[in-house]
């Protein structure tokens, strides 16, 4: 018996697409595909756009600027490396340190031994070896620095952490003071001069000023990569929950310890820039009066968003600078003033409301 062959053809017909709808299929699918791109790029270009400003703003200053207040961009500038270092520790690690310091005076000590002792006058040696000397230093100091904070997130109390490294702050400074022959003793070592680049570059303020903005953008992009990378987001997990990462399997010693040595080995390079900028390294470099610039940076700007410390650098340094005209005998009347109010006002720092203001605005320009 004959099947019939209408039904057939029918189902068949039926199971095949119709030449009209494949191509309006294709541009919904091709649509839908593409509208999360869009949104991707306007998001990055969003958040991007800021940095690209605030680069060209950096870069055409000099031209406009007395040279103190060049002088005085360049110094936030250093100081921005030095507080994002802390911040590896702080905002990523949860780590809270007042030694930060040693490892920004060990780089600057360095650089000057190196020149004056050593007769090294290259800059780009100096710098390698200062930055070495600087982690290797952080490395050496981070093994009873967390055998005092512990392994286990039940085991960890960060007030004794922090005394313990606010000692090495000081017992560093009290070794600068010793070693006279070497620092200068607590008169400090002066008379650093410029770098010497080499190929007949004679560097100026000017000059100086744009190397610094360079170390700091490389700076700045490496310390970015290494918070967003997986080794990054580990440092994340500990911050959250380090008993569950150990769980996971994760060696939060090790994570902990190599973030140390990294945050030291970028507040070496801050450490050589500085004293390349200042001409001099004091004992109060290695102490707590300068791991308070980093540590108020942090908290002013915010530690949980990346380039938080960078607009606490410009709070902090910029107020400093005005009540050193107007008001140096009242400066720490106004710190601790502008501390409150942010503890107070703003729980997360300035940093992550700036960035609310400026999604704001897009939305509205949008």
């Amino acid at each position: 018996m004959d099947e019939p062959k209408g039904d057939t053809i029918v189902g068949e017909a039926a199971n095949e697409p119709t030449t009209e709808s494949v191509p309006g299929d294709a541009q919904v699918a091709q649509g839908q595909a593409a509208a999360p791109v869009k949104r991707a790029r306007g998001s990055l270009l969003r958040a991007v756009l800021p940095i690209i400003i605030l680069g060209v703003v950096l870069l055409v200053l000099p031209t406009f600027i007395p040279s103190f207040l060049q002088s005085l961009v360049t110094k936030m500038m250093i100081f921005s490396i030095f507080a994002m270092s802390m911040n590896i520790l702080w905002g990523y690690a949860n780590i809270p340190t007042f030694g930060h310091a040693v490892f920004f005076g060990a780089g600057g000590y360095a650089a000057g031994i190196l020149i004056f002792h050593a007769g090294i006058s290259n800059f780009w040696l100096n710098l390698v070896l200062a930055v070495l000397f600087a982690a290797a230093v952080a490395a050496l100091l981070g093994f009873p620095a967390f055998r005092v904070y512990g392994v286990g997130a039940g085991n960890t109390n960060p007030i004794y952490f922090l005394l313990v490294t606010l000692a090495f702050g000081e017992i560093a400074a009290r070794v600068a003071i010793w070693a006279r022959s070497l620092t200068g003793g607590s008169t400090g070592m002066a008379g650093i001069p410029y770098p010497d680049l080499g190929m007949g570059l004679k560097m100026t303020p000017s000059r100086y000023y744009y190397l610094v903005f360079i170390f700091a953008v490389v700076c700045i992009y490496l310390m970015y990569r290494i918070e967003n990378s997986h080794y990054g987001y580990g440092l994340r997990g500990i911050h959250d929950n380090e008993r569950r990462m150990q769980a996971l399997g994760y060696n939060t010693w090790l994570y902990k310890y190599t973030s140390w040595v990294i945050a030291g080995a970028f507040g070496g390079v801050a450490g050589v820039l500085f004293a390349y900028f200042g001409g001099v390294m004091t004992p109060n470099s290695l102490a707590m009066q300068t791991s308070e610039i980093g540590f108020m940076a942090v908290i002013l700007g915010g530690a949980t968003l990346f380039a938080g410390p960078i607009v606490g650098v410009v709070l902090y340094v910029g107020i400093e600078y005005l009540a050193s005209l107007y008001l140096p005998d009242r400066w720490p009347l106004i710190l601790g003033a502008m501390f409150v109010a942010v503890i107070m006002l703003m729980r997360q720092g300035l940093g992550p409301m700036l960035v609310d203001v400026w999604r704001r605005l897009i939305r509205g320009s949008s």
